[in-house]
């Protein structure tokens, strides 16, 4: 993808992600790859998989739950990969758009948030309605992943739960369990972050986020009957590299 950006631009994907995400977002929190030393954005150190006490009922689950989801751990677990991710984590100073973004919670939320209202957010036009309209046009998937074993319908860069009202909206969960998500038919987005990568509670991650977008929606929905509170503007805004951050 790197490289057929540079074709297309002339410009890598670390800067198209600046120019193009955190720039018109006026947020510091996006980068592709390791941000700058004097980037306001800092990356958190990756927490490795934590030793499960020994449990004989958890080891027969595991084990059966590790042979039907064994296209997918492959794909998490390949030769090297935690090497990649310790201590310093080599693999952020690649350029890999799939697999190395650096967010923080506002931000992405910030960038789904937009998505949410047209392509808007703080008078700022990030996208136009026509595109945000054109994000979920692809017909319903039933069937499931092969490697996830869950329905999964993927659009234009996002994947929705094909399961009405169970998770309106649509978004993208990471390797790790991380996930931003939007809904513009209520006008809702959330981002979820964190830095556990490589764990064994991985699906129960993703299980989860169904019933915290529950609560999000239940307490948007109480937001607009009672009135807002305002919000601590936490997080920089966009600054180019070498500028000192406001």
């Amino acid at each position: 993808m790197s490289g057929l950006a540079r074709a297309v631009t002339g410009k890598d994907m670390r800067l198209l992600f600046r120019e193009e995400l955190a720039e018109p977002l006026d947020t510091d929190g996006l980068h592709l790859g390791r941000p700058p030393a004097d980037a306001p954005t800092r990356v958190a150190e990756i927490i490795m998989p934590q030793d499960i006490a020994a449990n004989a009922v958890l080891t027969c689950a595991m084990r059966r739950l590790a042979h039907r989801f064994s296209g997918g751990f492959r794909s998490m677990y390949f030769p090297g990969a935690i090497a990649a991710v310790q201590g310093e984590a080599p693999l952020l100073d690649a350029e890999i758009p799939a697999a190395n973004g650096v967010a923080t919670a506002r931000a992405l939320a910030r960038m789904y948030g937009a998505i949410a209202n047209g392509g808007e957010i703080d008078g700022i036009r990030f996208l136009s309605r026509e595109l945000v309209t054109g994000l979920t046009r692809n017909r319903r998937q039933v069937l499931p992943d092969r490697n996830l074993l869950v329905p999964l319908n993927f659009h234009l860069g996002y994947h929705g739960m094909p399961i009405g009202n169970v998770m309106p909206g649509f978004g993208h969960v990471g390797l790790g369990g991380s996930i931003g998500w939007t809904d513009p038919e209520t006008g809702v987005a959330f981002a979820l972050v964190h830095n556990r990568l490589l764990s064994p509670l991985v699906m129960t991650d993703h299980a989860g986020f169904v019933g915290i977008y529950h609560l999000i929606r239940q307490a948007a929905a109480q937001a607009r009957k009672r009135g807002y509170q305002p919000v601590t503007p936490f997080g920089a805004p966009y600054s180019e590299p070498g500028a000192a951050a406001g």
